[in-house]
């Protein structure tokens, strides 16, 4: 009674809602966050580039100042990253070859060590001390009592260096003032993530976290294992992209791929599709600005999202409740709500978004306080059981029904089986077609550098990383899902079949878990009624039941996971 009483009392009744903004480069992710926030500048915005340089968490709490937590790589880690970039760096041959990816890796080297440092060796730079101070802590604090101010200290952490462009914050700057920001802009390469608190509004609810992530992942091994990790953990996934490049790209592919994999196997339970930039027209003449906008939107939402929910039923079971959103679009224009020349705000989207926010935060919060209520219903059932000393159920009644017990649970288990072993056939259809298919696909990987100057040290990072690289030219290079696609193509839908929750089928778990679940209450109740067992036990026998169940989900949640990502990690095992 003690040990569940300190559970509930560790418990929270409320959790996060963790929305992650998903977008390729310049697709304007920070600049609908600011929107969403109500802050024009809040997060470096530039044009159609890149802008923030890192993953960065947004959150609203019950303080009244303005805080960004920015945590660094650990010493460890750093090691390993300078490995990885020496290495790629490394010359293969007497030519000259440069690329983005190279030039990045030096880039970081100087940032770090200064000029020359792509010249020495992993073990001279070990020795060599940083030309940037680093924290002990690997922490970095700000703390600001507005809006502006924080902004203003935070941008050169996280502001994109690859731009070459000056922020708006170093105009106007002393000599001084220009070069503590630039010592601290050359902590970039070392920088793992940014963590956000904001005071709350009304505009958006408490504890619910915007997640800003990079498109295709990270080339820093630490930061792309977080990326791979923080779309997993989302409760809504947000696929971002500029209206001038909604319709294709490699890069738009692999998003929806992950935002896929996160409602199969992760925590997510939404997806939502947002065109940003829809200000952005060429209205025909007879047609005002205004109306071409309007209409424009009006098209991508029919067209757009039917050719989205078209390659979502190709990996999802097609009654899934993502497919049935009638809300899986928005087109959104954050420079029209700052100016509202052509635009209303509420044409704009942008309050319409924040309704969405609103509606996912709060069938989150009530599910989880219903979860938290019933938990303490069980509770005062427990103590009520305890005021009794006497055992109403005899021993042989126990015996019989431990028996019971142990019967139902090995039919679960056999049920269990021959639910899985619907798996079977597709999955042997996809091996058999990826080892059809391997060749042509590793001959179309290699093809994508034959056209590129050093490809070879791309290549040899992809090797190093144990077939995973984030490039900047070709984007996320990696062969161990190249190599299972086959495989996963044909095992996605029935996969969603086993593991779905809702509209449950002969083929999914869940209905053979809530099957047994049904049972064994029943059992309860006919024992409960021939030994005359108080109403107060048999109800905690059966919401021990339920509590029993709700910990099974959380078990499968997480074997799911590791079942789905095993083919991938099987292939790099294999390969390294």
């Amino acid at each position: 009674l003690r040990d569940r009483l300190n559970a509930l009392k560790a418990k929270p009744v409320f959790g996060f809602t963790r929305i992650g903004l998903f977008g390729s480069t310049g697709a304007g992710k920070s600049t609908l966050l600011n929107a969403l926030l109500d802050k024009k500048f809040f997060l470096p915005v530039s044009g159609t580039r890149a802008c923030t340089s890192c993953q960065v968490q947004i959150s609203t709490y019950g303080n009244k100042h303005y805080e960004a937590n920015i945590f660094l790589l650990s010493e460890e880690e750093w090691k390993d990253e300078l490995r990885n970039l020496v290495l790629l760096l490394e010359p293969e041959n007497e030519d000259d070859e440069s690329d983005t990816d190279m030039e990045h890796a030096i880039g970081k080297l100087r940032a770090v060590y200064g000029e020359g440092a792509e010249r020495r060796s992993y073990e001279e730079l070990l020795r060599a001390k940083p030309v940037i101070t680093i924290p002990h802590s690997r922490r970095i604090t700000l703390r600001k009592a507005e809006a502006e101010e924080l902004s203003k200290e935070l941008d050169p952490y996280i502001r994109n260096q690859d731009n070459g462009e000056d922020s708006d914050s170093e105009m106007g700057s002393s000599d001084r003032e220009m070069e503590e920001r630039r010592e601290k802009m050359r902590l970039w390469p070392l920088i793992k993530h940014v963590e956000v608190t904001i005071p709350m509004s009304d505009l958006v609810p408490k504890d619910v976290v915007f997640v800003d992530i990079p498109g295709t992942g990270d080339s820093n091994k630490e930061r792309d294992e977080m990326w791979k990790k923080s779309i997993l953990e989302c409760s809504s996934i947000w696929v971002i992209a500029d209206i001038e490049r909604v319709f294709g790209g490699k890069e738009h592919e692999i998003m929806l791929r992950e935002a896929i994999k996160a409602y199969q196997v992760g925590k997510c339970s939404d997806i939502t599709f947002v065109v940003t930039k829809t200000d952005k027209t060429n209205a025909e003449e007879y047609m005002s600005t205004h109306d071409a906008i309007l209409e424009q939107n009006k098209d991508l939402k029919i067209k757009k999202g039917r050719t989205i929910k078209e390659k979502m039923k190709r990996f999802l079971p097609s009654d899934s409740e993502i497919l049935q959103k009638s809300d899986l679009l928005y087109t959104v224009s954050a420079k029209e709500y700052w100016r509202t020349e052509i635009l209303s705000k509420e044409e704009t989207e942008i309050s319409i978004l924040r309704d969405h926010v609103r509606k996912l935060h709060l069938n989150m919060m009530k599910n989880l306080v219903q979860d938290y209520v019933h938990e303490i219903h069980d509770f005062f059932c427990l103590m009520d059981v305890c005021a009794v000393l006497l055992l109403q159920v005899q021993p042989s009644q126990q015996d019989q029904l431990d028996a019971y017990m142990k019967i139902k649970i090995q039919e679960l288990g056999t049920a269990a089986g021959r639910v899985f072993d619907h798996m079977d056939l597709p999955l042997l259809s996809g091996v058999k077609s990826a080892r059809r298919l391997y060749k042509k696909n590793m001959e179309k990987f290699f093809n994508q550098g034959k056209d590129s100057r050093g490809f070879h040290g791309t290549l040899k990072a992809v090797c190093v990383r144990k077939g995973v690289f984030v490039s900047r030219i070709f984007s996320r290079l990696d062969i161990n899902n190249l190599l299972a696609q086959p495989i996963y193509k044909c095992i996605d839908a029935p996969f969603g079949n086993i593991f779905r929750k809702q509209r449950s089928t002969k083929a999914s778990l869940q209905l053979v878990i809530d099957e047994f679940g049904t049972e064994i209450k029943s059992k309860f109740t006919e024992v409960g009624r021939s030994t005359g067992l108080s109403n107060s036990r048999l109800h905690l026998l059966q919401q021990e039941m339920d509590i029993i169940l709700k910990a099974l989900e959380r078990q499968i949640l997480l074997k799911k996971k590791t079942i789905y990502e095993s083919l991938e990690l099987s292939i790099q095992t294999s390969l390294s």
